[in-house]
């Protein structure tokens, strides 16, 4: 790096994001000081047929050139998702006199201008075009309810850091809605809410979830550090939640508790809402989370399957917020994230959500069993393994950026980096559990490394080396080597180590597990990946996926080809469990019809061991480590 002048020096502040010299990565130059002045942003989001937000911003400016930035990197979705295609309507003015301004051609998210000489307040205005449906974007406001994330909502200056920049937000709702937000309410003007001015950084981390038909819970009456559940859904019924699930969600928070001791927050809003048609959503922030998910999860008519998204959303307010890898902190929403670590963030976080959801009762006992069969079974079968080790897969959000369908997921890998964490860290708490001959386990690493500190804080960043000793810590071991071996490894298989460290075995029989049936009955799909490699849509026949190197791949299956017949007769998932069946006591081929486009051609499957789906068995003469890790925490 070339040397600053020093005047620029003593005015400028060189961010480094990381914990170790090993690995130093200059991150962004930021001015060492305050913004000069608060920002303020008022928002209308009342236009709810249309599904516009109207943005009106004042930004207190000096004469000279300007760069003003539209948000990019949004914490949590680690890529560069900042949604500028619904940006629109850009007009800026000083003194009553529109001012000009280009787009940065090598940074669309840039926008230039110079500030005449006089001019010390900027007006914008501009629209935030809320997706119309599911094919333009994540839909995110209804006539029923909506949510306001302020990063698609502003602009904000260049070249400070995010957290000395202050921002005083207003927002305008339809008449007569309610919502939830970790934001400080400080009064109101009608329909228009004032909030309490906040620095950028606490801005963007603090949405809004309002709605026509709005509930609050409180999931700890009485508790210095109070935690709620704030619903928004498309009909009132749906607020009515059963006692044993709202029992179920209390005690989530205490099961927390126990993992972690004290809360790194103020206060916590599970912002959550209830629509078939709000898109689904699991956003972490650190005094709040974004949830979005089947209209019937309070009433208890939901699929199971998504009882672990509050439970990781929640998590992540420990493991990802309060405590953060160190590159993926950055001064301000135009820095490039590193997603090195991913495999902690998210993949540790995916583990204490499936083990708190069964703490917490979200889950039975034999709930959690299938989906961690489920789970086994998926990555056990992940052909891409061979060339891609699950490292890599923390970059998919950056490689896959407009987020669309794979062709051969069991081949390319997706984000494998969250699911597979869950393989990875019951591998690591069980070896721990043997090593301290039942006296430690990932309970004490967590408590040691996410726990200790209560309130908001800014927050901690760490690199590989401090995982590693805060695990030594725990239970002497070559921690580096041993997880470094299940990261960079190519297999063959999923790391089920510590599956059988817990006294279990993956095994296949011909009952539908519970987690794939529930999944595929909500997907509307017919899973038949473990049998014959392929999964297929219900009601038209439709390809989903083909598993690489299986026996519907070596016969010539590919997505979205058609099933039409089943040896001759119109496709039905029963028909094609039935030939499955029937071919395992017999030698004869089963036979499909497909459509590809405009032609026809008919496969024949030589396969013949049966329907299989995946379970888990207890291993004789081993002790229990499921029942012991499952156990709720008293």
């Amino acid at each position: 790096m070339s040397k600053l002048p020093a005047l620029l020096l003593s005015s400028l502040l060189l961010v480094i994001g990381v914990a170790h010299a090993d690995e130093l990565r200059p991150q962004a130059v930021v001015a060492d000081v305050d913004y000069p002045g608060t920002l303020q942003l008022s928002v209308d989001a009342t236009d709810i047929a249309r599904r516009i937000y109207q943005v009106r911003e004042r930004i207190p400016v000096r004469a000279g050139p300007l760069k003003l930035w539209y948000p990019q990197w949004i914490p949590g979705n680690h890529a560069a998702t900042g949604p500028i295609n619904q940006f629109a309507g850009l007009v800026i003015s000083g003194n009553g006199q529109r001012i000009p301004w280009r787009r940065d051609p090598l940074d669309v998210y840039a926008f230039e201008l110079e500030v005449p000489a006089g001019v010390d307040t900027l007006e914008i205005e501009f629209q935030s075009l809320s997706p119309t449906a599911a094919d333009q974007g994540r839909v995110a406001m209804t006539t029923e309810l909506m949510s306001v994330q302020w990063s698609r909502l502003l602009l904000y200056p260049a070249g400070y850091d995010a957290r000395r920049i202050r921002f005083q937000p207003n927002l305008r709702l339809p008449t007569d809605w309610q919502f939830g937000s970790a934001l400080e309410r400080t009064g109101s003007d009608g329909d228009t809410i004032r909030f309490q001015p906040l620095a950028l950084v606490d801005l963007v981390d603090s949405p809004v979830y309002a709605g026509r038909y709005f509930k609050r819970f409180d999931l700890d009456p009485g508790a210095k550090v109070p935690v709620h559940l704030d619903v928004v859904a498309d009909a009132p019924e749906l607020l009515e939640a059963k006692p044993e699930i709202l029992q179920a969600h209390r005690a989530l928070v205490k099961q927390a508790d126990r993992v972690f001791g004290t809360r790194p927050f103020a206060h916590y809003d599970f912002l959550l809402a209830l629509s078939d048609q709000f898109s689904g959503i699991g956003l972490e922030h650190h005094q709040s989370s974004e949830n979005g998910t089947f209209p019937g999860y309070l009433t208890g008519d939901a699929p199971f399957t998504d009882n672990y998204l509050l439970p990781h959303e929640y998590t992540h307010s420990w493991n990802g917020k309060s405590v953060r890898p160190a590159t993926l902190w950055t001064p301000h929403y135009n820095t490039p994230m590193q997603n090195d670590l991913l495999w902690v963030y998210e993949g540790q976080t995916e583990f204490w959500a499936w083990v708190l959801a069964a703490r917490a009762g979200l889950y039975t006992p034999q709930q959690a069993r299938e989906v961690l069969a489920a789970t086994a079974a998926t990555f056990e079968h992940r052909a891409g393994r061979g060339w891609r080790d699950l490292q890599d897969t923390v970059y998919q959000g950056i490689v896959d950026f407009n987020d669309a369908p794979q062709a051969w997921e069991s081949w390319q890998r997706g984000y494998d980096f969250y699911d597979e964490g869950i393989l990875v860290w019951l591998d690591v708490d069980t070896r721990l559990d043997e090593l301290s001959k039942g006296k430690r386990s990932l309970d004490d690493f967590a408590r040691g490394f996410f726990g200790g500190y209560e309130g908001k804080l800014e927050a901690r960043r760490y690199g590989f080396g401090d995982v590693i000793g805060a695990l030594e810590k725990v239970q002497a071991h070559d921690w580096a080597g041993y997880l470094r071996e299940r990261i960079d490894s190519h297999g063959p298989g999923a790391p089920l180590d510590g599956l059988a460290r817990a006294g279990w075995k993956l095994v296949y029989t011909d009952t539908p597990n519970l987690a794939i049936a529930d999944a595929a009955s909500d997907g509307e799909y017919d899973d038949f990946r473990f049998s014959l490699g392929l999964s297929i849509a219900s009601d038209e026949g439709k390809v989903n996926e083909v598993l690489w190197g299986g026996p519907a791949y070596r016969a010539g299956i590919a997505k979205d080809m058609q099933v039409v017949a089943v040896n001759g007769i119109a496709y039905k998932a029963e028909r094609l469990g039935r030939a499955i069946g029937a071919a395992k006591s017999g030698k004869q081929a089963i036979e499909l019809l497909l459509r590809q486009g405009e032609s026809y051609r008919s496969v024949r499957i030589d396969y013949h061991e049966g329907l299989r789906y995946p379970h888990l068995e207890r291993i004789n003469g081993t002790a229990d480590g499921l029942q012991r890790l499952l156990a709720p925490r008293r």
